[in-house]
């Protein structure tokens, strides 16, 4: 799949028949997302065309409201590779800034969307709007449609089969209360988060439990404090794991809260290699214990626990 980090770089010539676009935010590439790329993909396969998806590298309040604009659910790098696994051929991937904010809806789609990319067919969420003052919508698509030549579409909500219309502030909402199997439903995968292998204060492993600590740059929304099992992926490897998020309310009630995994039947060296770690799980929230001996039954019946939910034997 091609990257392109600007308007500048899209060349009209490389798109010779046209394209089928997928455009918004996608933030998390949950379910609704997923079936919105999904109809762009097939459209475009049927007819010959490129599949594209032009989003924003950042939320777009970050520029219009910052004091507004969530956390984001995933990094644009996490974003890129569920596109890429979708089966999209481009993606626009924008700084949402002045710029970009000022170009009028209609203007955004003759001049960009047909005009640089040669759409064919445009495919957004029913609530997703674009353009200066987001005055672009499903409406005004459809009405451009008829003028240029092009088929206009608004994907409605999807369910998750459980709890209702799928949602990114829905999804952001269950995992900072650590409902991370919530989250994983309306995702369609596990929520993730990634960063680097770093050195802590090697206490778990004085304790038995030796952890692999995230550190650097982390993307991905980490959920709330507590006790989860999920799964690693190092290396291409996925690998059964027990994950605690928060302090560690025993020994550092007041310490930086940070994400630690302890990879079952694992023992390598893997300090400073990149890290993705999956929650699947919530097994409790965190616990200052009273004793030494009374921690270390809590993480063995963690890691028992994990086990059994993960469908790992010992």
């Amino acid at each position: 799949m091609r990257v392109l980090e600007s308007l500048a770089a899209i060349d009209p010539a490389d798109f010779p028949v046209g394209s089928c676009v997928a455009i918004g935010k996608f933030d998390g590439v949950h379910l609704g997302h997923r079936a919105i790329l999904a109809r762009v993909r097939d459209a475009a396969r049927a007819a010959g065309r490129s599949a594209v998806v032009v989003t924003f590298a950042n939320h777009p309040l970050s520029y219009l409201r910052p004091e507004a604009c969530p956390l984001p659910l995933t990094s644009p790098e996490q974003r890129i590779e569920a596109f890429a696994e979708i089966g999209i051929d481009v993606c626009v991937m924008l700084d949402f800034d002045e710029a970009l904010a000022s170009i009028p809806a209609e203007e955004f789609v003759t001049d960009v969307l047909v005009g640089r990319l040669g759409a064919r067919e445009i495919v957004m969420g029913a609530d997703f709007r674009f353009g200066h003052r987001g005055a672009g919508d499903a409406a005004l698509l459809r009405s451009l449609g008829g003028l240029h030549g092009f088929a206009a579409d608004a994907v409605e909500w999807v369910g998750d089969g459980a709890d209702g219309p799928v949602s990114s502030s829905r999804i952001r909402d269950a995992i900072a209360s650590g409902d991370v199997a919530a989250a994983s439903r309306m995702l369609g995968r596990e929520p993730a988060v990634r960063g680097t292998v770093v050195h802590g204060d090697a206490r778990g492993r004085e304790l038995g439990f030796p952890t692999a600590n995230l550190g650097g740059r982390i993307e991905g929304l980490v959920p709330a404090d507590g006790v989860y099992a999920g799964w690693a992926i190092l290396g291409g490897e996925r690998l059964p794991t027990a994950i605690s998020v928060g302090n560690n309310p025993t020994f550092t009630p007041e310490g930086q809260s940070r994400v630690e995994a302890f990879l079952l039947d694992f023992d390598r060296d893997i300090y400073g290699e990149p890290i993705e770690i999956r929650f699947a799980h919530r097994l409790r929230g965190t616990v200052r214990f009273e004793s030494l001996e009374s921690l270390i039954e809590h993480m063995d019946a963690d890691v028992v626990r994990a086990r059994r939910l993960l469908g790992v034997v010992n």
